[in-house]
């Protein structure tokens, strides 16, 4: 028992932490810390990582608050220690309930089980204990928290990306689905045969899978953002009668340009109908995918664009190949093609003044 010495133990925060809690900053995602080390420590890593330690917090002090008092504490703190391991559970479920915040956990330890299982996103590491890691939707392999910002900025363009597809595709559908009434209504044959349906939202169907590899804009990925069911409908009120208009307009056109309304001119209907969908469906991610004037001031990536051109090339092409014969296609004039540039130059201006008013009233795109 004779005293030699002291032995230290130093573990100092990695060099990546505070760039990448800057950056989690910079998008939006607010963090806080959970801990039941003791204030002291927990305040000098948090100052060498940037976090803020204005507004700190205690287990005992947070079990001497009533119920909206706690709510408003863990709103506003920024460093809470000498938690129990129920009292991060309380803290998370505050945050997600009385917040209405999403919140990830970070956590390797059995002290940490109940919060990881109680978050959205549950996050731990490689080296964690067994439950925690039992617990964690994602584990990482990297001692690097900048794999949390790639993470977050993945999760938004894939969210973008989703949206696009999905108002996109049910604005698309739902006007096309009006306009075949309209036109079963008011000619005396089928807009299109079910061939010819198929094939176009085959086509069609085909082509969109490029969106996946779509990018989005800065200002998007940015911020955090929720899907809404209300959102949704209210985007479709107003963007889906554009759609219908076009299709409307291109009716018009070929009952009192081209006469075609009899049953000798059902191929020419046919033919003229098939190609305005598809390209109004193809085109229409162009100016869904972006707040701003497509292909003036965003341009869709490579992937996007090269499909578009190839989907249209298709579509236009196919009533001029013997396959276009035996599905019922005939030949279309130019002047029918010079329409077409016009009818979309006209959708392209109408659905962005559309697109600015909605912004205006609902804040927001996707």
């Amino acid at each position: 028992m004779v005293f030699l010495g002291l032995i230290t133990f130093f573990d100092p925060p990695k060099d990546t932490a505070k760039q990448a809690l800057w950056r989690l900053c910079e998008k939006g995602v607010k963090a806080k810390v959970l801990t039941g080390d003791s204030l002291s420590l927990t305040t000098r890593v948090c100052r060498e990582v940037g976090i803020s330690t204005d507004h700190v917090i205690t287990g005992p002090e947070l079990e001497l608050l009533d119920q909206d008092t706690f709510h408003e504490t863990v709103k506003r703190a920024t460093v809470l220690a000498r938690l129990t391991p129920i009292q991060k559970l309380h803290v998370v479920q505050s945050l997600q309930t009385v917040g209405n915040h999403v919140v990830g956990f970070l956590g390797d330890g059995v002290n940490d089980s109940l919060a990881l299982d109680a978050a959205n996103v549950s996050i731990s590491v490689d080296s964690g204990v067994a439950i925690a890691k039992d617990m964690a939707d994602i584990i990482l392999l990297e001692k690097d928290l900048n794999v949390l910002v790639a993470g977050v900025e993945h999760g938004r363009l894939t969210f973008g990306n989703t949206m696009k597809y999905v108002k996109m595709s049910v604005i698309a559908n739902l006007g096309s689905v009006i306009s075949l009434l309209i036109a079963t209504l008011v000619f005396k044959y089928e807009p299109l045969t079910s061939t010819q349906l198929l094939t176009q939202n085959f086509i069609y169907s085909v082509g969109q899978i490029a969106i996946a590899w779509d990018k989005m804009d800065e200002e998007y990925v940015k911020t955090p953002h929720k899907s809404s069911e209300r959102g949704l409908s209210m985007f479709i009120l107003w963007n889906g009668s554009v759609c219908t208009l076009c299709d409307v307009a291109t009716l018009m056109l070929l009952w009192f340009y081209y006469k075609a309304y009899t049953d000798v001119t059902q191929k020419f209907f046919h033919s003229a109908w098939f190609i305005e969908g598809l390209l109004l469906q193809t085109l229409i991610i162009h100016l869904i995918r972006t707040e701003k004037i497509p292909f003036m001031q965003e341009v869709a990536s490579w992937p996007v664009i090269f499909s578009t051109v190839l989907t249209s090339a298709i579509g236009i092409a196919l009533p001029f190949t013997p396959i276009g014969k035996v599905m019922g296609f005939s030949l279309l004039p130019l002047s029918y093609f010079g329409f077409l540039f016009i009818l979309f130059l006209g959708y392209f201006i109408v659905g962005h003044v559309v697109k600015r008013l909605y912004i205006l009233v609902y804040k927001r795109w996707l």
